[in-house]
């Protein structure tokens, strides 16, 4: 009885039904600690921690000496000529206080710039890891779904053996029903092997040597809340923006501090022509002369304040916008799945139920047997799939809002 059923077959329904079950040397993580461990070790993350970390040094430099200055003067004499008096000495530039404040203000608007890339790195990576785990939970449902009608064509399949065997049917149908058992294997087998992807595919965000066996949640719907849209202006996007407008500023106040005089002080000996050494001082105001390019910058830098606050306007808006399409998509995949709990999960039921029950009486042939199993297979999979849609988007929500 259904002698070209493959052989392996069994071994391959026992893989995708254990597919989950963790394995000796397998760590057993839930989605928290998932997030946890690749915010620990991914290195875009160490990345941006370091970059952080450079930011924070910076602002030890806000003090600029420029280098100090060795000079020997030679003045003419009258008696003695071109060598007359000689002298030696040292002179040192100040910092300028303006620029020195400008400067620890551009370092820490760069600090809080890399601190917000490091918390857009982490909150992008938490929401791949998050993405992962609903794609494999879709995955198990899937298979759940595969396996029972994978017991239902197998037993009409049986059935049609029997009835070709007592000269019932043709040799047509049982081949037929036959190949609907296979291409169902088939199907089960293939999601055995999408979650296996997924586990090495969380392995390597992870970070980690061994294999993965993830806890998944029951394949629920997740829900967004409409009260919390108005917080995509704290998204870590929304603050990355922001803060380059603010490192834009102060760039901006450093061009406008190198205008401001700085002064120079120096110590010196002079060695006069009489054999005399007497030593001295001096103090120096430097002023900038070249006016004409430090307004040109100073305008420069003006604009690129302009651009970078337009460039964040520009995004919020971006951001607005793909919220509103989220919240659309959201709608729609609610009223497609409120259709399934009101009616298309007790027709699925009971089609897949009478569909068995009606071939084995031989009030259905086969070719209704597979019009009603494949409806029946339409509602489920378009239910597991609007399921996935929805939570995907309600990710893509949450993330739109820094949560």
């Amino acid at each position: 009885m259904n002698s070209s059923i493959n052989p392996s077959w069994p071994f391959l329904v026992a893989l995708a039904c254990f597919a989950s079950i963790p394995g000796e040397g397998q760590i057993v993580l839930t989605e928290p600690q998932a997030v946890e461990i690749a915010l620990q070790n991914h290195p875009s993350v160490k990345a941006a921690l370091i970059q952080v970390q450079e930011k924070t040094v910076l602002k030890g430099a806000a003090k600029v000496w420029e280098p100090a200055e060795f000079f020997h003067n030679i003045a003419a004499d009258p008696d003695y000529g071109m060598f007359g008096a000689t002298t030696f000495g040292l002179s040192q530039a100040f910092p300028g206080r303006k620029t020195t404040v400008a400067n620890r203000l551009y370092a820490d608007r760069q600090r809080t710039l890399a601190e917000a890339g490091l918390n857009l790195t982490k909150q992008q990576l938490a929401k791949s890891v998050r993405e992962l785990y609903l794609h494999l939970g879709f995955i198990e449902s899937e298979a759940a779904l595969y396996r029972r009608l994978d017991s239902l064509y197998q037993e009409v399949a049986a059935v049609a053996d029997k009835r070709y065997v007592a000269g019932e049917v043709a040799l047509a149908e049982k081949l037929a029903l036959q190949d609907k058992a296979a291409q169902m294997r088939l199907a089960l087998e293939t999601t055995g092997h999408e979650i296996e992807f997924d586990r090495v595919v969380l392995r390597q965000l992870l970070g980690l040597s061994e294999p993965v066996s993830p806890v998944l949640q029951p394949f629920e719907r997740m829900s967004f809340s409409l009260a919390d849209t108005a917080l995509v202006g704290n998204s870590a996007q929304s603050l990355f923006n922001r803060a380059s407008v603010g490192v834009a500023e102060s760039e901006q106040a450093i061009i406008q501090a190198a205008r401001a005089p700085t002064f120079a002080g120096g110590l010196f000996v002079q060695a006069l022509p009489n054999g005399i050494v007497q030593p001295g001082w001096q103090l120096a105001l430097r002023v900038p002369l070249a006016a004409k390019s430090l307004r040109a910058g100073e305008e420069a830098s003006g604009l690129r304040v302009q651009s970078a606050g337009a460039s964040y306007q520009a995004e919020l808006l971006r951001q607005r916008n793909e919220m509103a399409h989220l919240l659309h998509e959201q709608e729609k995949y609610e009223i497609l799945l409120g259709y399934y709990q009101t009616r298309g999960k007790a027709l699925a039921e009971e089609l897949l139920r009478s569909a068995a029950l009606n071939y084995r009486s031989g009030e259905i042939s086969f070719v209704e047997l597979t019009h009603v199993a494949e409806q029946a297979t339409h509602i489920e999979l378009g239910y597991l799939e609007n399921l996935f849609g929805l939570n995907l988007t309600v990710i893509e929500l949450r993330t739109l809002i820094g949560q």
